[in-house]
């Protein structure tokens, strides 16, 4: 009998302690889950607006738009974001030409992998690296992690390229930048050797690599 009175005083002595924890615990657990109509997110330390829709596959325009951020989109910790209805919904039915887009290492180079929703190519350090198409420059430099020194440019019809682990950059954020144009040189930066990780999103959501072939 003290044995087991003894197990259920450890045991709720357990659960009140856990109970200050209890709140970050749920919303670590509700930062993982995938979004839903009404979900918000709760911005951690080192996170951007661009950084949240990369994760959560968002729009970042509508991300922005959803929250009233105004330029340059600074976010705080602790900040509640609105993620409903950040992922695209295109209610126009307007008919798009096909894009024509330039190669990112101007077409000279092998694939080296193709993972799920990136191509990896693996040539030379110093190698150019030239946007796809026209666009607007939204991220040059180290400012997400994993990436390495990564650019991202949004393109029209809800286009957005990244190219990841460049070695020297070209842009600025805020660049607008031509199809073809040097952007950065390839490198190594949080990479384990020379290579341009290239991903193309529609809407904030990645494109199948195996879809990516029919661009180039």
């Amino acid at each position: 009998m003290i044995k087991f009175n003894t197990t259920i005083l450890i045991i709720l002595i357990l659960v009140i302690t856990s109970c200050s924890n209890l709140d970050s615990l749920k919303q670590s657990y509700k930062n993982f889950l995938p979004p839903s109509p009404d979900r918000t997110y709760i911005v951690q330390p080192g996170d951007s607006v661009w950084s949240i829709a990369l994760n959560f596959n968002l729009d970042a325009e509508l991300l922005i738009l959803n929250n009233h951020l105004e330029k340059p989109y600074i976010i705080y910790p602790n900040q509640e974001l609105h993620l409903s209805g950040a992922l695209a919904q295109n209610s126009s039915k307007k008919v798009s030409l096909p894009i024509e887009w330039h190669h990112p290492l101007g077409g000279n180079s092998k694939l080296a992998i193709k993972d799920e929703s990136w191509l990896i190519f693996k040539e030379p350090k110093g190698a150019p690296i030239h946007s796809i198409h026209s666009g607007k420059v939204v991220v040059s430099g180290p400012d997400i992690p994993g990436y390495g020194n990564l650019v991202m440019i949004s393109h029209p019809d809800g286009y957005l390229s990244l190219y990841a682990h460049c070695d020297k950059i070209f842009v600025e954020r805020g660049d607008d930048v031509g199809k073809g144009a040097m952007i950065a040189q390839l490198g190594n930066s949080e990479a384990a050797y020379p290579m341009l990780r290239f991903q193309l999103r529609k809407n904030g959501k990645p494109i199948r690599a195996e879809k990516l072939n029919s661009f180039f």
